[in-house]
C-alpha cells in the first residue's frame, strides 16, 4: 500500500476533527484573545518523505544506429529528505509561501530491456545482460504557492489548502555499482542524465499552534508536485573498436513522469514587524 493512501485520509480526518473544535473560536475565553497581526511571517523547517510514481518510459535511440525505441519501467524508491519554507500572510486567511526541498538519492529504475535488446548484437558482448536498479539521482524541488486558511485567525489549529507552480531539478545522476560493473565487463562506460521540469503543485496541511502567546507551531502537510523530465542513458566504449574507427557511442532518451508526493513534518516560528 502506498504511503499516500494512508497519510492523506488520516490528515483529512484529523483536520476535520480539530477544525470542528477550533472553529468555536474565542468564545470560551474571558477576555477574548487578541487576533494575530494582520501581516505575519512564518518559517518552517523539517523532514519530507518524497514518494515518486512508477512510470513506463518509451526510450528512443538518439543516434539511430540500432533501434528505434523500447519501453522500460522506471520505479525509484521513496526517500527521506529535508525542506524549508517561508510564508508571508499579508491578510487574515491568506498566505504566500516559497518552499525548497531536497531529497536523498532515489535508488531504482528497473530497466529490463535496455541492454537485453542490444544483447541480440553478440559482437558487442551483451549476451544475457539485464539490469535492474541501474541508476540513482537526487531531486531538488522548489514551489511557490498561494494558501487559504478557512478558520478564524485566533484558532490554535489552522488547516489550509494551497496551490501554485513548481520547479524540479535533478543532481548526482549516475549508474549504480552493479550497472557499472556490467558495463566494465563489456569494456564500456556510461552515464545517466536528467533534465529539469516546470509544473504545478497543490497541498493540504495543518498548523498546530502551541498557544495564543506562543510564536511556535508544528506543521503536517501533504504536497503533490507535477514534474516531467527528459531521462537519457549514454554508453561509450573505453577504447576504439578498431584502429580506423571512433569510440562506440549509443544514447537513448525518453520523457519520465516523476510526479512525487511529499509528506512533510516540521516545526515553525511566527513573527511580525
Amino acid at each position: 500500500m502506498k504511503t499516500k493512501d494512508v497519510f492523506i485520509p488520516a490528515v483529512a480526518a484529523l483536520t476535520l476533527a480539530v477544525s470542528s473544535v477550533a472553529s468555536a473560536g474565542p468564545s470560551g475565553y474571558t477576555p477574548a484573545p487578541p487576533p494575530p497581526p494582520a501581516q505575519e511571517f512564518v518559517v518552517r523547517l523539517g523532514a519530507t518523505y518524497i514518494d515518486p510514481i512508477q512510470d513506463d518510459v518509451t526510450f528512443t535511440d538518439d543516434t539511430f544506429q540500432f533501434f528505434d525505441s523500447f519501453r522500460a519501467t522506471v520505479d525509484p524508491d521513496a526517500e527521506w529528505g529535508w525542506y524549508i519554507n517561508g510564508e508571508w500572510r499579508p491578510m487574515h486567511h491568506w498566505g504566500i509561501e516559497l518552499t525548497y526541498a531536497q531529497g536523498d538519492d532515489h535508488v531504482g529504475g528497473d530497466a529490463d530491456g535496455y541492454f537485453s535488446i542490444i544483447s541480440d548484437i553478440n559482437d558487442f558482448g551483451f549476451d544475457d545482460l539485464g539490469l535492474r536498479d541501474i541508476g540513482e539521482f537526487e531531486p531538488e524541488i522548489g514551489t511557490a504557492s498561494l494558501k487559504w486558511y478557512p478558520l478564524d485567525p485566533s484558532c490554535l489549529v489552522q488547516p489550509y489548502i494551497g496551490g501554485g507552480i513548481s520547479y524540479t531539478d535533478f543532481g548526482s545522476e549516475n549508474f549504480r555499482g552493479p550497472a557499472r560493473a556490467d558495463l566494465d565487463a563489456a569494456n564500456l562506460r556510461g552515464r545517466v542524465n536528467l533534465g529539469y521540469s516546470w509544473g504545478y503543485t497543490w497541498q493540504a496541511g495543518v498548523d498546530f499552534n502551541f498557544g495564543h502567546d506562543s510564536a511556535w507551531l508544528v506543521n503536517a502537510s501533504a504536497m503533490y508536485v507535477r514534474a516531467v523530465t527528459d531521462m537519457q542513458f549514454q554508453v561509450f566504449s573505453r577504447e576504439p573498436l578498431a584502429e580506423d574507427e571512433e569510440f562506440f557511442f549509443e544514447s537513448y532518451s525518453g520523457d519520465y513522469i516523476y510526479d512525487p508526493w511529499m509528506f512533510n513534518l516540521s516545526v515553525g516560528y511566527k513573527f511580525a514587524f
